[in-house]
């Protein structure tokens, strides 16, 4: 079949199918129950391997369960939206807590539209309670499948959803990747012309979209003109959508004054439920962002904290040729893979590089200062793979791999502590311990240079210093787990019990990730005394030996 014809064969398939089914009326031949249009099956009476053709004549009607019963080898594909039907249908019957409320067929015809065959645990939690119509904050790490959490109960909600990003790049990103699913989805911002704009909010005057992608600026009168303000406070989406919601709650050189007015931005649109998504944020942040948004009260969803896969190692304080000495060791006898080595400024950055060259590494180091831009991208393309030759290690401050999505991340070296848990969260997911002056020098001058006021100003020094303070105690605690101190941080729990109801629903719905656990922790779960240089080292082998 050539590929201009496919598109009118696809019709005419269309066509004698319809006739076949209007025949038949919607009845399966074989057992005679009645099929709704999307449970009924056309099936071949000849096969067309046989030379059957594509004719009512030789073409019936059958269930989901009979046509799978006519072919043995395409069982697990024919029924499993019989199995799927079938298993909701169950799951709602006995949903007595009313836990599955907005759930029916149409939810797995709209993970298959996003092309999705089965969800994680996490999306399956999130997509119930927006169904019901709950507001909820989602902390789970970058790649994890955040978009599919809001984009199932948008498609299934009559009306659109407004989707909040920091990322102009970001949002043209998603909306293409909607328009090639053929989902209607659009996006408004300021790099657009007068005439397009006023098309796209016709569109979202005429209810014609699903998805309105669009920065926190775009509802602040000092930057939009007050006609197109009037357009868009004019709607009523049927979902809030935050993403990277942390911005409500992190200061710094991407500070963004218009996250903390998204509470009263919800008010003006109707208080629709808020679906907030974030790779990080602790519990006091977590609680900050839910009353700025106005939803105190909301559940929160933390996953991913917790990974077995990771172990720590916490080295005393050591001069500076020490470390660079166990830092070659380390990068010595990892297995294959990539490493990080974190460092907070650029000058500590050269130093590091200095000192391993003295060692015979030398490496390259990634920051803002770094060359033209198609230097950092060379480098970037070149930890990543995308380009040849590849680079195993990097030296790096906290702004390289932000999003990065690396199986093979083997070691991530901090030569500091960061400023916060969040940030040791991003930075050790992708996979020192010293002064706290400089961080405590940073803060304060990111939250001086906060454009807010006075009040707003102390207050999120405040919440700066007790970060640093918070991750010192994490990096210093000897006597404790760091995984469980970083995870009662987060306030990762264990799920809690679930109605038959929902289990039958995740039966259906869900596939199961088991992460591979390992019997290393931390040093001060393996009994490792960092004060021993050769029992550090064996504990270095071990972990690495069990990675290879």
């Amino acid at each position: 079949m050539s590929h201009s014809s496919a598109p009118a064969q696809l019709e005419e398939w269309r066509a004698v199918r319809a006739v076949v089914l209007a025949r038949d009326s919607h009845v399966c031949r074989a057992c005679g129950e009645s099929c709704s249009q999307g449970e009924a099956d056309v099936h071949h009476l000849i096969p067309r391997a046989a030379g059957g053709v594509d004719d009512p004549a030789n073409l019936i009607t059958l269930c989901d369960g009979c046509h799978a019963a006519h072919h043995p080898n395409l069982q697990g594909t024919l029924a499993r939206r019989m199995i799927e039907r079938w298993g909701l249908r169950l799951a709602r019957a006995l949903d007595f807590r009313h836990e599955l409320a907005g759930v029916d067929e149409s939810l797995g015809a709209a993970m298959r539209l996003l092309g999705v065959t089965h969800l994680r645990t996490p999306q399956l939690d999130v997509i119930l309670a927006a169904l019901r119509g709950e507001s909820l904050l989602l902390v789970s790490a970058t790649g994890s499948g955040k978009s599919l959490c809001f984009q199932v109960p948008i498609l299934l909600k009559r009306g659109c959803g407004f989707v909040i990003s920091p990322l102009k790049a970001l949002m043209s990103q998603q909306v293409t990747d909607l328009q090639m699913k053929k989902v209607p989805a659009t996006f408004i911002n300021g790099d657009l012309g007068p005439q397009e704009k006023e098309i796209r909010y016709q569109l979202l005057r005429d209810g014609s979209i699903k998805f309105l992608y669009c920065t926190p600026e775009r509802f602040d009168p000092r930057m939009v003109r007050q006609a197109e303000l009037n357009e868009i406070m004019r709607a009523r989406p049927a979902y809030l959508v935050i993403d990277e919601a942390h911005c409500i709650d992190r200061w710094g050189k991407d500070f963004r004054p218009n996250y903390g007015r998204l509470g009263a931005v919800r008010q003006a649109l109707g208080s629709p439920p808020v679906l907030a998504f974030t790779a990080t944020a602790g519990t006091q942040g977590q609680r900050r962002i839910l009353e700025s948004l106005g939803i105190p009260d909301a559940r929160v969803v933390v996953t991913g904290v917790n990974r077995p896969n990771i172990k720590f190692l916490r080295l005393p304080n050591v001069k500076d040729e020490a470390r660079y000495y166990w830092i070659m060791i380390f990068l010595r006898i990892m297995p294959q893979g990539r490493a990080m080595l974190f460092v907070p400024t650029v000058n500590t950055g050269k130093q590091l590089q200095d000192g391993l060259r003295a060692l015979g590494l030398d490496l390259p180091f990634f920051h803002s200062k770094f060359g033209t831009a198609n230097d950092r991208d060379m480098l970037l393309g070149q930890f990543t793979g995308r380009i040849d030759p590849p680079v195993r290690v990097v030296i790096c401050t906290n702004a390289f791999g932000m999003g990065l999505d690396l199986p093979d991340v083997r070691l991530v070296v901090h030569w500091q502590h960061p400023a916060s848990p969040e940030d040791y969260l991003q930075e050790f997911g992708r996979t020192g311990e010293k002064d706290e002056g400089l961080l405590r020098f940073m803060a304060e001058k990111t939250s001086e240079m906060a454009g807010v006021d006075a009040a707003s100003k102390a207050s999120a020094l405040e919440a700066k210093l007790e970060a640093i303070k918070e991750m010192r105690r994490i990096a210093t605690s000897r006597g404790v787990c760091v995984r469980n101190n970083i995870v009662q941080y987060f306030g990762e729990m264990s799920r809690r019990h679930r109605s038959i109801a929902v289990r039958i629903a995740e039966w259906v719905l869900l596939r199961s990730v088991r992460q591979r656990r390992t019997r290393f922790c931390c040093d001060r779960c393996d009994h490792v005394n960092v004060d021993d240089v050769d029992a550090v080292f064996d504990w270095a082998v071990g972990v690495f030996a069990q990675e290879r």
